[in-house]
């Protein structure tokens, strides 16, 4: 209790400096012992997944395509489907009907034809997006419907050229942990000197040693042992993620076993 207890007085020599310290001490040990919630949630956070997917599927005018529109609305990851474009398309290619001449003419179920844009919930698999457009060129069949490739608005390009995006596509999950254990090293060693300075006091008045190892190790290990806890509770901890926890704590944690000379805290 005595080294936990200078722990919390340690780093409450500078508030600053002890709170990011313990901050991404907890935002460490939580990324390592929770590796496949940070992974899923990755996922969450690209470009594909937080727009809305559609495709368009043009039916001409031998199909019921009320019929193919009610049947979409009910599929779940369905969000919506639209023909209000129908309209519109068959007007232009009427219009260039007639720039081509009286002599050509087309089938009159290609004029009646219907385009549905069908937007799905980005919640969905590439799997299950892909199979909602298979499905409605089959209820048609392909000889009366044709469907674009799954598409996502453009937005997710911009997206994807973002630095932020680019970094999370290529490290994932260990990427948003290299990137907290840069920070949990800086944060350590800025307030190396608090628990040298303290170190140093009770070491010259009360007779002990290796106080700042004993008082870090102690910090530490209640981080360590809460969020493994944690993450065997939640069924996210992996063997090997623990020791790699348990490994960086360890390494800067020998830096502090040694003696204390003198050093000013600020």
């Amino acid at each position: 209790m005595f080294y936990l207890k200078e722990f919390f007085k340690s780093i409450g020599e500078s508030p600053i400096r002890g709170a990011s310290f313990l901050l991404f001490s907890c935002l460490l040990a939580m990324g390592l012992t929770h590796r496949p919630w940070i992974a899923r949630t990755i996922q969450m956070i690209s470009p594909e997944k937080m727009v809305n997917p559609y495709f368009v599927a043009v039916i001409d005018g031998s199909v019921d395509s009320a019929k193919i529109k009610n049947v979409l609305s009910r599929l779940p990851g369905i969000l919506s489907v639209d023909d209000t474009g129908s309209a519109r398309s068959r007007t232009k290619l009427n219009q260039l009907v007639g720039q081509l001449g009286s002599d050509y003419s087309l089938d009159q179920n290609l004029l009646n034809f219907k385009s549905l844009r069908i937007v799905m919930s980005p919640a969905l698999s590439i799997e299950s997006l892909d199979f909602v457009r298979d499905q409605v060129v089959k209820m048609g069949g392909k000889e009366h419907v044709s469907a674009t490739d799954v598409k996502y608005p453009e937005v997710t390009s911009v997206m994807k050229s973002h630095p932020f995006y680019s970094f999370i596509a290529k490290g994932g999950d260990w990427g948003v942990i290299s990137i907290l254990a840069l920070l949990w090293i800086v944060s350590f060693w800025l307030c190396y000197d608090l628990f040298r300075s303290r170190s140093y006091i009770i070491e010259k008045f009360q007779r002990k040693k290796f106080v700042a190892a004993k008082t870090i190790s102690t910090g530490l290990g209640i981080v360590f042992m809460s969020f493994t806890a944690f993450g065997i509770w939640n069924g996210t901890l992996k063997f090997f993620d623990s020791v790699i926890l348990f490994a960086v704590f360890s390494v800067f944690w020998t830096f502090s076993m040694q003696e204390w000379k003198w050093k000013p805290s600020i």
